[in-house]
């Protein structure tokens, strides 16, 4: 007696292939999507980056406009035209043991976000320094 030959599989993915494809299909996506949200956020802590250090120069540029800053530390916040942003101010005497009371640090750093609150936006901080000489 003659046996037969078995006959090729069929050919085509089994049930098992085509799980374990959806499944690394999905982790992929799921990564991806991940990523993306993250971009997303890093946008808009640039945005955020800039607008304060744009700010935070101005400031810093028209401090002595009124002649020279006083002695001190200032706060606040800009109302309605930069909402969730603040600033704080403080002149300083620079190098005062050395050139006396003639040159003054400006320092004005720019506030976003709430500090400690994961579910609001990231807090942050940009800081500006110039040198004044008084007049």
């Amino acid at each position: 007696m003659r046996r037969l030959a078995p006959t090729p599989a069929a050919s085509g993915f089994t049930l098992l292939e085509v799980m374990i494809a959806l499944a690394i299909l999905a982790v992929a996506l799921v990564a991806l999507l991940g990523l993306r949200n993250r971009d997303v956020e890093l946008q808009a802590y640039a945005r955020d980056v800039t607008r304060a250090t744009l700010v935070a120069r101005q400031m810093a540029l028209t401090v002595d406009a009124d002649g020279t800053p006083e002695m001190g530390f200032t706060e606040g916040d800009f109302g309605t035209d930069r909402p969730g942003f603040a600033w704080k101010r403080q002149v300083t005497p620079f190098m005062a043991e050395f050139l006396g009371d003639r040159v003054r640090e400006v320092r004005v750093s720019v506030l976003w976000g709430v500090p400690d609150d994961h579910r609001g936006p990231e807090e942050g901080r940009v800081e500006v320094s110039r040198f004044v000489e008084v007049r």
